[in-house]
């Protein structure tokens, strides 16, 4: 008999939310490096490959983040299942 361990990946797949699973469990890991008061203003947009691209509300949130950048993927990095983040991509956030 098979674990749900084993189980679930595969649903997962079949439904198409690995991709969305996936999101979750960065946003979740990106708020505990960031700390609350940057989380309010940093969201995540994208995972593509080993990128990570985020919208930050501000330039000199970009800039801080940016320069923690190495910090802050290993911190998502350790957070995820199948680790792989290698860089960081801001983009500017609309409204």
């Amino acid at each position: 008999m098979e674990r749900i361990e084993e189980i679930l990946p595969r649903v997962l797949r079949r439904l198409g939310g690995t991709r969305q699973v996936r999101q979750a469990r960065v946003e979740e890991a990106l708020g505990r490096a960031c700390g609350d008061y940057l989380r309010a203003h940093v969201r995540v947009v994208a995972v593509e490959g080993t990128t990570l691209v985020l919208a930050c509300a501000h330039p000199a949130i970009a800039h801080q983040l940016q320069m923690d950048s190495a910090r802050v993927l290993e911190q998502v990095n350790s957070n995820l299942p199948d680790p792989h983040l290698k860089r960081l991509r801001f983009v500017t956030e609309s409204g």
